[in-house]
């Protein structure tokens, strides 16, 4: 087992934000459900709008700088503020629940439009990105 340490160290440390990351987000919504009940898909899009807006309030603060990168910085801040692979499979999501399939297709066809949907939908907003920061320029 050469050099496997090194390999999970490596490893701990890349996730380690995104693990923090996702316990708050995972911990504050059972929270909001064991006090609300579960969410229909407007409340669960309004959670999901209130944190791609505290993301993008936080990437425009720190990526504010001088003018003379504003476009690169632009094309950064919008490319990473994931407004339409957030929340749109949840649209998806609430959709496939309403079709009424069975419980395990439901959650098989949710889980792979979850990660078909993010990832397609990041290379359209880092696309997005790129049009306006050229226009910008």
């Amino acid at each position: 087992m050469v050099g496997s340490k090194d390999h999970l160290q490596s490893m701990l440390a890349g996730e380690s934000r995104a693990y923090g990351f996702t316990i708050a987000f995972w911990g504050s919504g059972a929270l909001l459900i064991n006090e609300f009940g579960a969410p229909d898909i407007w409340l669960a899009l309004s959670f999901g709008f209130g944190a791609v807006l505290g993301f993008g309030v936080l990437a425009l603060s720190a990526f504010r700088g001088d003018r003379a990168q504003s476009s690169d910085q632009a094309l950064l801040v919008l490319s990473t503020v994931h407004y339409l692979s957030s929340l749109l499979p949840m649209v998806i999501t609430s959709i496939l629940i309403r079709i009424d399939l069975p419980a395990a297709l439901t959650f098989l066809l949710a889980g792979m439009s979850v990660s078909l949907m993010y990832n397609l939908l990041s290379i359209l907003e880092e696309t997005i990105a790129e049009k306006i920061t050229n226009i910008l320029r």
